[in-house]
């Protein structure tokens, strides 16, 4: 973030902070309760969000070096991105194109060709097919057809993209918009991959993500940890086309009324969060970022899993510290969410309300109404 954005944004927090009101939305808004059970929602969801859109599957700091590896199951398709040979970024299906079965698990270094574990096909960086045992039982097979199926991907600060469409593309900087500016400023192509945690819930995967974009919760539900640290519901948002940024603001920022404009810093007095559209949360904070990818599980619409990743500057065992504290406060949002899924599945409420300090949840929303009635197949009346 350039420091004249910050310093701009930083007087628009004392202006908040002075007059005792946050930044508020010229009106409240509502959403249907159907939009977190609806099967034929969910179904959509699935389709246009998670199958024909771009999503964030890694980070570059797993795949650096050529035969680097990761996969990835929480998309619709399992996924393998490799560094190949040449020292390009490549991703397949995951899946051998002789019986179905995954070709490799987890993540690795040094990957020269990957095996199938269950009748020993062999492909390449490159994804070509190079060796069938017993390839006499195999005679006429055009192998050139036959090699993992590719799939689009791109890297940008630090965050591997790929699209679970083959015929799909990757245009990070077109989705992101002004935000890479942010992202590219606080160098977080440079921050190590140091743990991921996936936590499945019983809750809507938006339920999860609502739980980010506000800051009037902080000090009812997270008092005893974080809440303190926070200026209370004080929250500046600001829309980047699909994608959108939310500031929540530390008390500690006060210590930048005594000092002069030019030696003014937001991000060691704030909590920076980018939706980046349709399912990761990025957080930035003053010495590590955070990032949750969050998916709807296969059984439902009321199925969730979250991928909780820390990123650090030099990885080491001094993280483990934070890592559990972020998990603490996480858990008490996903506990309280789940408690909402059953308040909606029980009939008893038709909408939900978004004050006028709740404008990211009102974009976010709108933004998925908004791609999906776009979509092939979409309608503007149900989506």
């Amino acid at each position: 973030m350039k420091h004249a954005t910050q310093v701009a944004l930083i007087r628009e927090i004392f202006r908040a902070m002075d007059r005792g009101v946050p930044p508020l939305a010229e009106h409240i808004a509502c959403n249907d309760v159907s939009v977190y059970t609806s099967a034929g929602r969910d179904a959509r969801e699935r389709e246009v969000l998670f199958r024909r859109h771009p999503l964030v599957v890694g980070f570059s700091s797993q795949v650096r070096a050529p035969g680097d590896f990761l996969t990835e199951d929480l998309t619709p398709v399992p996924v393998l991105v490799v560094r190949n040979a040449a020292g390009d970024l490549r991703a397949f299906v995951n899946i051998c194109r002789h019986r179905g079965a995954r070709v490799v698990e987890g993540c690795g270094s040094g990957a020269v060709r990957f095996i199938c574990p269950y009748h020993a096909w062999s492909y390449d960086t490159d994804g070509r097919l190079v060796t069938i045992p017993d390839d006499f039982g195999f005679e006429g097979l055009d192998r050139g057809r036959h090699g993992l199926i590719p799939l689009p991907v791109e890297e940008q600060h630090g965050l591997v993209w790929v699209s679970p469409e083959p015929r799909g593309s990757v245009r990070v900087g077109e989705l992101l918009g002004g935000l890479g500016d942010d992202l590219e400023a606080y160098g977080i192509a440079s921050f190590v991959h140091q743990e991921t945690r996936v936590l499945r819930r019983r809750m809507n995967w938006k339920l999860v993500s609502d739980t980010f974009w506000e800051a009037y919760h902080l000090h009812v539900l997270h008092r005893k940890n974080v809440g303190p640290l926070f200026v209370r519901n004080l929250a500046l948002f600001e829309a980047f086309g699909r994608c959108h940024r939310l500031i929540g603001v530390h008390r500690s920022i006060e210590r930048l009324r005594a000092l002069p404009e030019r030696e003014w810093s937001l991000v060691p007095h704030a909590t920076i969060l980018m939706n980046l559209f349709p399912n990761t949360v990025l957080v930035m904070q003053s010495d590590h970022a955070e990032v949750y990818r969050i998916f709807p599980a296969p059984d439902g619409a009321n199925e969730s899993l979250t991928a909780v990743s820390l990123l650090v500057p030099e990885p080491g065992p001094r993280w483990a510290r934070t890592m559990e504290l972020l998990i603490g406060v996480v858990e008490q949002d996903l506990a309280l969410g789940e408690g909402i899924q059953r308040s909606f599945e029980s009939g008893a409420i038709a909408q939900v309300t978004y004050g006028r300090f709740e404008p990211a949840l009102e974009h976010f929303h709108r933004t998925i109404r908004e791609v999906l009635a776009a979509a092939p197949g979409g309608d503007a009346r149900t989506a």
